[in-house]
């Protein structure tokens, strides 16, 4: 049995019994009602996946009464600006570009993980500040997104137009992966990408964030959060129509309960998770480097760690994020009228 095998077989077998213990004092009553569906629309994710294979998914939906349905896809946003989805994992800043299109209201209910994608150039290439960028060809996942909030803040701390379709520099919109094989070929000198999507580089030395930072949730604390504290502007949290929140607080319940479990598996086992699914950490499995380059992606994470510790929002938190709404409104990134959006605080089920 190979290695990943037996990790699997181990944890698999480890968070069976935990959830059984666990559900003992805890499941509510089998119910012969249909189960509930809850459609939820997110980018790929190796959490979930685990969340999925190792039963903790099921194990919520068996204790809610609740059938999870998950679409995957690099563009959350419009698909379930669509309605075709209940629940949406996606940046809070995209939140009132959202609403403006769509014309509904919206609530953020709850929280994944912080703004993780830096902008990678070359580690030899000139570049240090964005000014160094002007006219260059950058490539991008969207206009929305990473673009998006990186638009937000260097309009602010450097006064540049960083918007696809603008001509201070020369936005090329490609998903991710696409974007990681374009700057390798140096047919972009730059580029706002997913750290997976240039694993080898990293761990080559290859490629270096353009600013130390490296991440939008790191770069916002730095350089815009007065306290250099904030764990904030999130590239994933969990949105919902106020329309279905409100009818639905049982799902809301098993969502976040379900999430929290995954998280906490994750922070428990985050070397394991690498090295279960290296695909997707951009690490071939096949590789003679695989255990540096699982060191290396370690690495990335402890130095650029972008997981909460909770999915549960508290009124602390939002006070502090509420800001980065006013800092969309003066850099022209969000309507002056438009209120903020709607942050619900949800506390932890009491079983």
């Amino acid at each position: 049995m190979s290695v990943r095998s037996r990790l699997y077989a181990m944890f698999s077998v480890l968070l069976a019994i935990s959830f059984v213990l666990s559900a003992c004092g805890s499941a509510s009553p089998v119910t012969e009602e249909p189960a509930t569906v809850v459609r939820f629309v997110f980018a790929p994710d190796p959490v979930m996946k685990y969340m999925v294979d190792t039963g903790i998914v099921a194990t919520y939906e068996e204790k809610y009464n609740m059938h999870l349905q998950t679409i995957s896809t690099w563009d959350e946003a419009a698909f379930f600006g669509g309605g075709h989805a209940d629940i949406a994992s996606t940046g809070d800043y995209e939140v009132p570009a959202l609403a403006t299109e769509s014309g509904q209201d919206y609530v953020v209910f709850g929280i994944y993980n912080l703004g993780r994608v830096p902008i990678f150039v070359k580690t030899d290439s000139p570049y240090h500040t964005i000014k160094d960028l002007e006219g260059k060809k950058i490539g991008v996942p969207g206009p929305l997104s990473s673009t998006m909030i990186w638009g937000v803040m260097l309009s602010k701390t450097e006064g540049v137009d960083f918007r696809v379709g603008t001509k201070q520099f020369d936005l090329q919109i490609n998903d991710h992966m696409v974007n990681g094989q374009l700057l390798r070929e140096g047919q972009i000198e730059a580029g706002v990408i997913i750290p997976e999507a240039v694993m080898p580089e990293i761990a080559a030395g290859t490629v270096r964030p353009l600013y130390d930072e490296g991440s939008t949730w790191e770069y916002y604390r730095d350089y815009l959060d007065p306290a250099k504290t904030h764990k904030g502007v999130p590239g994933n949290i969990f949105l919902a129509t106020q329309a279905w929140y409100d009818a639905n607080p049982k799902a809301v319940e098993f969502f976040l309960a379900m999430w929290q479990a995954g998280i906490d598996a994750w922070k428990a086992n985050r070397h394991d998770f690498i090295v279960l699914y290296p695909e997707d950490w951009g690490i071939d499995p096949e590789s003679p480097t695989f255990d540096s380059d699982v060191a290396t992606m370690e690495k990335w994470l402890t130095d650029h760690d972008w997981f909460v510790d909770s999915v549960y929002l508290d009124q602390t938190w939002v006070e502090k994020e509420l800001p980065l709404f006013d800092l969309m409104r003066s850099t022209g990134f969000m309507p002056a009228d438009m209120p903020n959006p709607n942050f619900v605080v949800n506390k932890p089920p009491a079983n």
